[in-house]
Order: structure tokens, then sequence, then C-alpha cells
């Protein structure tokens, strides 16, 4: 029976540290659900924003952070969920079936970029993923009877029993929360493993049966799939899109909110649109050239401390846990020592 004595002091712990970062998150979508009715709508409105280019960034961070690959050509699928979507709709596309559409043709688009592009080595693969953005921008830009030119799509019609402020909000968060779910499953299977052996020693992955190429490919076209989705939702509250979603600015922004946020973190990127998306809207109210501020800020943040706020957030908890801890320690140290 001794064993079994010695094993429970050990077990809870372990379900505490699951169980804890699960009630957190639980917590907080909770807190954003129930936003609509304490916001006024332009605080509303920007919440969505942060959802949206929250799921945009953590998709991103799957490659970038967790896969290893620099791609500077999210926005394509990103821009290409978006207007698929409103290209759809606006030809009297019924809805559920342009939503389920829209974000595997940008999974279509992201396995033709990633095949391409992955035959390359690191640093022409972000060059080419760049100019891949840069050209889904500027034909985007040129079809204007087709797309809209620089103008976009404006007033694209959602359905009404979507179309609710409180409503449309749901809907979002709850699209989003489920995409972020689901590519945290894939981080976490099997397929998400042998992910993370490529990234921290290619060549022991390779010996031991590892494809590389196509399992990159298949992580470019799932993080192309979860982006493009992050396109059709920002559809659903802006209703309206324009060519900048698919510029190579765009692109540059994930990896920025990553880096505010925490890369080491699945859901840091979601911290960093949050406090990026702030920063712009705020600063953006005093001066035309918050760009500088949030580039600041991200400068700082990397030379100070790498792991981002989100990892400050954690390691200050750990701080916090361990202080009392550390306490006993020294209190028995001493009386030990009487």
């Amino acid at each position: 029976m001794q064993p079994d004595i010695q094993m429970i002091p050990h077990a809870q712990p372990r379900r505490r540290r699951k169980i804890v970062p699960i009630a957190i998150w639980v917590g907080v979508l909770i807190v954003l659900g129930l936003d609509p009715l304490v916001l006024s709508p332009a605080a509303q409105f920007l919440s969505q924003t942060m959802i949206v280019f929250a799921l945009f960034a953590v998709a991103t961070n799957f490659l970038v952070g967790f896969s290893g690959l620099l791609s500077f050509g999210q926005a394509v699928f990103f821009g290409f969920g978006a207007y698929s979507a409103a290209l759809l709709w606006t030809h009297g596309f019924p809805f559920w079936p342009g939503f389920i559409i829209a974000p595997f043709m940008a999974a279509g688009v992201a396995a033709f970029v990633a095949i391409v592009s992955l035959r390359t080595s690191r640093l022409y693969f972000a060059l080419l993923t760049l100019g891949f953005s840069q050209l889904a921008y500027e034909i985007c830009d040129a079809l204007y009877h087709f797309t809209g030119g620089e103008t976009g799509i404006p007033g694209i019609n959602i359905p009404n029993a979507i179309s609710a402020p409180f409503v449309n909000f749901e809907f979002v968060l709850v699209f989003a929360a489920a995409g972020a779910l689901g590519l945290f499953w894939v981080r976490r299977s099997s397929f998400g493993l042998a992910l993370q052996a490529i990234r921290e020693n290619p060549t022991r992955a390779q010996a031991v049966g590892i494809h590389i190429y196509w399992h990159h490919v298949l992580a470019y076209v799932i993080a192309g799939f979860i982006c493009g989705l992050a396109g059709v939702l920002y559809v659903v509250y802006q209703q309206q899109v324009n060519p900048a979603l698919l510029n190579w600015t765009t692109s540059g922004e994930p990896v920025l909110m990553a880096v505010l946020g925490g890369m080491g973190l699945y859901l840091g990127p979601a911290i960093g649109s949050f406090i990026y998306v702030f920063l712009e809207q705020f600063v953006g109210t005093f001066t035309t050239q918050w760009p500088l501020l949030v580039g600041a800020v991200v400068l700082v943040l990397v030379l100070l401390y790498p792991k981002g706020f989100g990892g400050g957030v954690i390691d200050l908890i750990q701080f916090v846990r361990r202080r009392p801890r550390e306490r006993r320690e020294v209190a028995a140290g001493k009386g030990g020592t009487a």
C-alpha cells in the first residue's frame, strides 16, 4: 500500500496544473461572451477585431513559433478567405455553404503556395511567401470589376439571424474559439509532436522516418485554413473587404502580435493581438504615427524580455507560487538547525 500513498501527493499537483489553465481560459471566454452586455457599440466592435486577429495570430504562430516556418504570406489566406466569402455572398450564394467553403478555398491556396515555396531554403521560403502576398494584393487591386479594386466590396449582407450586435459578437467569438481549440488539438496530436521534433532536430526526425517536406506542407495548409476562417469572421462583423487585407503589412501584424504576447505560449499571440489592437486604437486617436510606438514596444520587449507579456504573466504566477514554498523551506531549515 505504501507506493499508492506516495503517488497521491504527486497526482494532485499534476491535475491542478492541467485544470487551472483550462479554468482560466474558460473564464476568459465567459467574460468575453458577456462583453456586449456592458460595452458600448464602438468598444464591442473593437473587441471583435481583437478576437478575429487573435485567431489570425494564433494560426500564424502555429507556423512561425511551433513549426519553425518563417512565413510572411499569411495575409494571402486571411484575405483570400475574406474575399471568397464576400464574393460568394454578394453573388447570391447561401450563407452557410459560403461560410464553410471559403476557409477550404484558402487552404487550397495555402497548399499551392506551400508546395512551391517549401522546396527552397528557409530564407528563400520567407521571401517567396512575401512575394505571393504582394502578388495577391496586386491582382486583387487590379481586378476592379471583380474585386472592386481599391474600394473593395462594401455593404455585404449577412443573415438577419446574426446581424444583431449581440448575436454577431457571440457568433464571431464561438467560431474563433472553435478554430483556436481545433488548432490546439492539432498541436497536441501525433502530427503536432512530429512537427515539434522537426523543429528541434530535423536530421534526427528524418532519420526516424518523418517526412519533413509533407509534414510542413500539411502544417501550412492547416494554418491557411484557420487564417481563412479568421478572414471569413472578419467579413461577418465588418461586412466589407478591401485589398489591404492581402498586403504584406497585414502578414507582419500577426508576427508582431505573437512577439508581443509570447511565441512560446499557445495563446500568447492572442494576448499580443489584444495589446496590438488596443495600442493601434488608443495611440491612433492622438497621432497617425502609432506604428512607431508599437515598433518601439516590440523592440524593447524583444531586447529585455523575449518571452513576451504572456511569458511575463506566467513567470509572475510561478514566482508568487514559489514564495510560500521557499519561506516554508527556509523556516524548516532554521528549525532543523536549531
